[in-house]
């Protein structure tokens, strides 16, 4: 799609019209249900506008961290993100992390405060989010040993295993976006988008 289209389109919109766009551009393969979850960071005091506006999508919102200027909110899909965590290697390491509960809302709940912890720079990098956000285990493993140097790779994360593989859904993730930002051009709403 170009940037004119785009262009074209935003300065048609009223101000909820545009987070709807932006969510569109940084979350359409959780939209589109072959993502888990994504992070994204939205004007301050809207992320209940964008809950209200997923409302029975089948996609959940929660903060995991409100500033002054932005919040940083996780959209996640229940079900998928419960599977997830039932797989033993997932287990593993997250208990690394003191995520020794693998039920979904032990896991959102410790994960804000650690986001939380990170954001007021009392820890370091939470690095198990990416293993939330569906990254592949050995690309997390593989960044934090790496200190997030020598990738083979850089698009929606960095790929330190299996470069053929990650291309592969990068592609895919790039087809959903296309396919969600023209949807939205269109004139379909937000949760419409995601059920689709």
């Amino acid at each position: 799609m170009s940037a004119d289209v785009i262009l074209n389109y935003l300065g048609q919109c009223d101000k909820e019209r545009k987070l709807e766009f932006h969510i569109v551009c940084q979350c359409a393969p959780v939209l589109k249900g072959i993502k888990i979850s994504n992070i994204v960071t939205i004007q301050s005091g809207t992320w209940k506008t964008v809950r209200r506006t997923l409302a029975g999508s089948g996609i959940l919102c929660v903060p995991l961290f409100l500033r002054k200027d932005n919040d940083v909110i996780f959209l996640y899909r229940y079900e998928k993100l419960e599977e997830h965590l039932k797989k033993e290697d997932i287990r593993q390491f997250l208990e690394e992390y003191g995520y020794f509960d693998p039920v979904v809302e032990s896991v959102i709940f410790r994960l804000r405060r650690r986001y939380q912890e990170y954001s007021e720079g009392k820890i370091s990098f939470p690095h198990e989010l990416g293993v939330l956000l569906e990254y592949p285990l050995e690309d997390v493993q593989g960044f934090i040993r790496n200190q997030g140097k020598n990738c083979l790779l850089c698009r929606y994360w960095k790929v330190y295993h299996d470069k053929e593989r990650a291309k592969e859904i990068f592609r895919r993730y790039d087809e959903v976006r296309e396919c969600a930002m023209k949807e939205m051009i269109a004139g379909c709403p937000l949760r419409q988008v995601a059920s689709s």
